[in-house]
């Protein structure tokens, strides 16, 4: 199995490796992020998520507890009632976040729990006790359910019980068996999945509408697009060193300690609600969604307040799987409009003093933006709307190499959407395999040949044709 380390990141796959990154800050900090992330097969979904497990810190739990219990906040039935000088009796013990999967096979006990056999028939000291499933053992960890979209078709039951756990935050877990007394736990994890839909029996929120809100980010895996990072790939080669992105912060505990501290500014809390209201979003899981993720964005990158940029990053990821794309596309115009009108309000804030260096600082911009419209360098030139909600959908614009310019020349498809003899049709978007959304600004708009004309004004031979004038034709 791949290790962190071993992953080549690529524009593919960069905003599913970004989500599970905010998904285990987030968890760290007791406020656990789901994410689902769809996508051809063969994109590396899986591997990404299961490579995951090798940079997860440790937790310290009670020494020997299965159910992970926090040595100062105990949950699970031993534990839970014990006085806090029994407990230090106990001690604790430093263990990884655990890391669990569930499988198409796996059976309501061995998810939930079921009757610990072994104490049952111990000659001994007979007595019914519980053997914890998947569920109780992947507290303050992550669950993994690969192709849920299956088990959310074949496995009903095993699709409630994960309503329940990621209901609310923390979820809650009612665990009922013969001979024990029914008893509810809390259930504190992440729970990481992914899909294919495009094969049968499609998409999730097809199947189980439900449990797809019950997702904060979905995020859509798409292929790599560049010659090299194939090459790479292909290569098998193993980092010697940690990569930069492990050097330089990684999932440090003070990262989630500022995660606990952040709160999201009420302006921005206020512009959340009219999104909700205005827009008519169904769930509120949506904006707590767009909320969390935006503080854990602000926590990866060092930060304790949080910016509208920050909620831009996770907007579509949040959003792409409870609104239709016309929405999405109205809400990114709608927050355009909104950072417009706040910045118009912040230049009628300023000082008289600052009235000198804002001068200089419009006119660069209007320079840069003349520059821009000439056609010069384009390397300043933010991102259009179009761009971003691409981005955020997983869809990627590859870039023109002349590698790619030399296969068209030689009557070969290169995924960019246009070959040889092929025109008007513009540079496509792309997540893999058939999926792909051209581009409307390269897509050439032409007049038609001539004015129509009426049928009452054409003559018989223009409508009527015999089979040697289609010959003649």
């Amino acid at each position: 199995m791949k290790k962190y380390r071993d992953l080549v990141v690529h524009e593919g796959n960069q905003s599913l490796v970004d989500a599970l990154e905010m998904s285990v800050l987030s968890l760290i900090a007791g406020r656990p992020i789901h994410v689902h992330v769809e996508g051809l097969r063969g994109t590396g979904k899986t591997t990404v998520v299961r490579a995951m497990k090798s940079i997860l810190p440790s937790i310290e739990r009670i020494a020997g507890c299965s159910y992970n219990c926090e040595p100062t906040n105990p949950h699970c039935p031993i534990h839970r009632n014990m006085e806090s000088g029994d407990l230090s009796l106990l001690g604790t013990e430093s263990v990884s976040i655990p890391f669990l999967e569930i499988s198409h096979a796996a059976k309501l006990g061995t998810v939930v729990g079921s009757i610990d056999l072994a104490k049952v028939v111990d000659p001994n000291q007979p007595e019914v006790a519980l053997l914890p499933g998947v569920i109780p053992r992947a507290y303050r960890g992550i669950i993994f359910v690969d192709e849920i979209n299956r088990l959310a078709d074949t496995s009903p039951e095993l699709t409630d019980v994960l309503l329940d756990v990621m209901g609310t935050k923390p979820g809650r877990l009612q665990v009922e068996e013969t001979g024990l007394p029914t008893f509810t736990l809390p259930v504190m994890c992440c729970v990481w999945a992914a899909s294919n839909p495009d094969e049968e029996p499609g998409a999730l929120e097809d199947i189980r509408r439900q449990l797809s809100d019950r997702f904060d980010f979905v995020v859509n895996m798409g292929r790599p697009q560049n010659h090299d990072t194939v090459k790479e790939i292909l290569s098998g080669y193993t980092a010697e060193e940690e990569s930069p992105r492990l050097q330089h912060g990684g999932f440090v505990p003070q990262k989630a300690d500022v995660l606990r501290k952040i709160s999201l500014p009420d302006d921005l809390s206020s512009l959340l609600a009219e999104l909700y209201v205005g827009f008519g979003i169904e769930s509120l899981r949506a904006v707590e969604a767009i909320s969390l993720g935006a503080r854990a964005r602000a926590a990866m990158n060092s930060r304790t307040r949080v910016l509208l940029d920050d909620i831009r990053g996770v907007l579509a990821i949040t959003l792409r799987h409870r609104v239709d794309g016309a929405t999405l596309i109205n809400i990114s115009k709608f927050l355009d409009e909104y950072e417009s009108r706040r910045g118009r309000h912040r230049d009628q804030d300023r000082t008289p003093d600052d009235s000198g260096d804002n001068v200089d600082e419009g006119q660069t911009c209007q320079q840069n933006s003349r520059g821009l419209a000439r056609g010069g360098d384009t390397s300043m030139k933010p991102e259009s709307l179009w761009d971003r909600l691409m981005k955020g959908m997983g869809l990627i614009r590859p870039d023109v190499s002349r590698r790619h310019h030399s296969l068209q020349e030689r009557g070969f498809a290169t995924g960019t959407g246009v070959s040889r003899g092929q025109t008007g049709h513009g540079r496509r978007y792309a997540a893999g395999g058939g999926t792909s959304i051209a581009d409307p600004r390269d897509v050439d708009v032409s007049a038609p040949p001539g004015k129509a004309k009426s049928l009452f004004q054409l003559a018989g031979g223009d409508i009527l044709f015999t089979e040697e004038d289609l010959r003649i034709r």
